[in-house]
This record gives C-alpha cells, structure tokens and sequence, in this order.
C-alpha cells in the first residue's frame, strides 16, 4: 500500500507531500492543475517510465535540474521508503535504505494500475500496450517470471544484432537455443496466468457491456511448432527482415464481443468497458494471491462515459479490493466510489480538504 509520497520538480510539482488513505484518497482540481501529474509521479515509482512521454527530460519541473519521487510503503516486509531521482541524465533508485539496479524492486512492493481517459487504447492499437500490461499482470502474480523475460529480451536483442550482421548458422542458432528455452517459459506463465484471469474478465465485462465478450491469448508463434522449429524455420525469411517475426515478444491478447473482434464492432466507450474490464480483473486475481491490495489510480473516471456506464464502472470499481486514487474536475467525479480522504491542487500545490 502507498501510504505517502514525497515529490519534487516533477512536471508542474514543485514540492508536495500528500499522505493517501489505505481505502481511497480523491484529487481535486482543474484541469492543467496537477492532478495528472500526480498520478504520473506515482506511476512512474512503481513502473519506471512516464504515462506520457518516453523521454524523462519531459518530466522536469521547468527550470529544474533534477526530479524526485519518494514513497512511504506498507508491505508484507514491514514499512518501506522507496524512492526515485533522475539528475544529469541518469536515473538512480533506492528501497528501504538501499541502491537499487532497477525499479522492478520497487515494482514488486509497490504494484500500480491505473484506469484513465486513453485506457481505450489497451482494444484499438497494437500489441504492445496489451502485452505490456499482460507481463504485469504474470509478475505481480509470479515474480520469477520477470527472469526469464529478461534472458529472453537479451538472447532475441542478440539474434536481432546476428540477423542485421549477416552472421552464419553458428552464431544465429547458438541465440536461438536461449531464445527457445527462456522464450517457452514466458509462454508457459503467460498463458496459465490468461487462463486464470479469463473468467475474472468475463464476469466483469457481463457487469459493464450489453454484450457476451472474452479475450484470446496468442502466444506469437503457430501452435503447430515448438519455438525452436518456429524460429528455424523463419531463419531464412528473418536473414531477409533483418529481425525476429516468431516468438513471445509477437504474443498478443485479442478482445471480442460475440465472437467478434471488439476494436471492428464496439464504440469507443465500449472500447474503455472492456479495457476497463480486464484492468480490474487482473487487480482483482492479484488480490487473490497478495497480501497487499494493489494501488489503482482513476483519472477522471467519468471521462466520455453516460451517467448509466459511469455507475457500472463505478460498481465495478468498488467490487475489487485495492486502495483507490481518483481524480476529477468536481466533486460529483468523487462519488460512488470508497473516498475517505480528499486534496485539492491548483497550480500544482495540494491542500487537505477533508
């Protein structure tokens, strides 16, 4: 649980020190005041990166040298204080006193998700929103998996580098052993974590849309070959690519509503049901196995939804265990939802309501 942050020069914060309810703390504001970079300051805590940009020179406070973000966690470890600071370029982060290498520490204490205006996006673009968002899901459930994805990442960056070098059979083969190894075990956590998180998904969605709709996990390669066999023979066509067209990092999600694709028949609106859907499915799984409620963050929830789909998510909301953080322009934003403690920002600086 986020039981605090500590922030300085991120974005249009110069200094703040909020203390956040364990059920939900609401944000009030215009807009442009700050209310969304206080969401992308916690965000960036517990994932590494930016909600909206992927160049942390972005996230300076103008005029500013360096930025800070510190949390003050309660964990099954007892009470932590997790921090980031980025200066001259570099990003260095600390947990309970000690440097760290990655985030992903901080990450595995601190697991977030946030629900705001473009969550449509997770059924309308690519595949990388959606396996990015899958691979959290898998890591917040089993943290082991976060090693055998990251030997994987690192044995298809050198395939790629053999690929584009024009190297034989020896070299190129040699990374596709490691690449098939680690590459099966993503698959594996993958696709047992998607087959535990799919009925979750089908009952919220049944509460959210008028329509019977699931989703489909693609692992990335034919199910008709092991992924050495995809990988050898794709080897020729990929000398040619210059890259790797087979494997895990290809694996997507496919959303449907009766069958059919969701992003050639639903709304926008629909769209962000259903995105919606699997968000909280995947907070709700995790409230399964941890013994910590995960952090969600809502930005302006009632964001292009009617009054009738506003109170459906809203219900939805309230019926997964997690400590909430929510934004809105009003109060009325605030209510059906488990508030307890409320701040209100203008230009950046945050005052305790209540």
């Amino acid at each position: 649980m986020l039981a605090g942050i500590d922030i300085e020069n991120f974005r249009c914060i110069a200094q703040a020190h909020l203390e956040f309810d364990s059920r939900g703390t609401g944000i009030l504001g215009n807009n442009g005041s700050g209310k969304t970079s206080l969401l992308e300051a916690i965000f960036f805590l517990g994932h590494g990166r930016s909600l909206r940009t992927n160049t942390r020179e972005k996230l300076l406070k103008r005029g500013a040298d360096f930025f800070r973000v510190v949390g003050r966690l309660e964990t099954p470890r007892g009470k932590l204080v997790a921090g980031a600071e980025y200066t001259n370029g570099q990003t260095r982060s600390r947990l309970a006193g000690q440097g760290i290498s990655s985030l992903s520490e901080i990450a595995e204490v601190l697991p977030i998700q946030l629900i705001d205006p473009s969550v449509h996006r997770l059924v309308e673009e690519g595949s990388a929103r959606r396996r990015r968002l899958l691979d959290w899901g898998v890591f917040h459930v089993k943290h082991e998996f976060l090693v055998s994805w990251r030997r994987y990442q690192r044995a298809l960056l050198q395939r790629n580098a053999a690929l584009r070098a024009g190297e034989g059979l020896a070299v190129i083969s040699a990374w596709e052993k490691e690449m098939a190894e680690c590459g099966s075990v993503v698959d594996q956590e993958r696709a047992e974590y998607a087959s535990r998180l799919k009925p979750i998904f089908e009952e919220l969605a049944s509460s959210l849309l008028p329509n019977r709709a699931s989703f489909d996990y693609r692992r990335g390669w034919s199910v008709d070959e092991s992924l050495a066999e995809s990988l050898a023979s794709k080897r020729s066509r990929d000398l040619q690519l210059r890259t790797t067209s087979t494997g895990p990092h290809r694996a997507d999600l496919t959303f449907k509503t009766e069958g059919v694709l969701a992003r050639d028949l639903v709304s926008r609106g629909q769209q962000k049901m259903l995105a919606c859907a699997f968000i909280l499915a995947q907070v709700r799984l995790r409230a399964e196995t941890a013994p910590t409620p995960t952090c969600l963050l809502l930005d302006d929830p009632a964001a292009e939804l009617d009054v009738d789909n506003l109170g459906k998510l809203l219900r939805a909301i309230e019926s997964v265990p997690s400590q909430l953080i929510v934004t809105s322009v009003t109060e009325a934003g605030l209510r059906g939802v488990n508030i307890h403690k409320v701040f209100h920002v203008e230009q950046g600086e945050f005052t305790p309501m209540l």
